[in-house]
């Protein structure tokens, strides 16, 4: 997408019709290709990122209170951590034992 230039009157239309320079490029990363020079943004193409987010988001949801302890750009250890070590760790950072 950003080898692609904006004609002046793509510029006029997109702020005659609110749309931003990050929605055209979101538009352009989840679009269907219908020819050579056009992209449609399908319902499929819609229903399939938001159920890539949705999955991202279960990720991250599985990882709430986990801990990770990198030490000389190697990771050491990784764990859930307890309610009390959390108090520690964040009181103290890395000198919480």
């Amino acid at each position: 997408m950003s080898s692609l230039q904006l004609s002046p009157h793509v510029e006029m239309r997109m702020r005659q019709r609110g749309l931003r320079d990050s929605d055209l490029v979101l538009a352009m990363e989840v679009a269907s290709a219908v020819s050579d020079d056009v992209w449609f943004v399908t319902d499929e193409d819609v229903s399939r990122e938001i159920s890539c987010l949705k999955q991202r988001l279960q990720r991250i949801e599985r990882l709430r209170g986990m801990k990770v302890v990198v030490s000389n750009d190697t990771v050491v250890t990784a764990y859930r951590s307890t309610s009390r070590d959390r108090r520690r760790t964040f009181r103290h950072g890395r000198e919480a034992k």
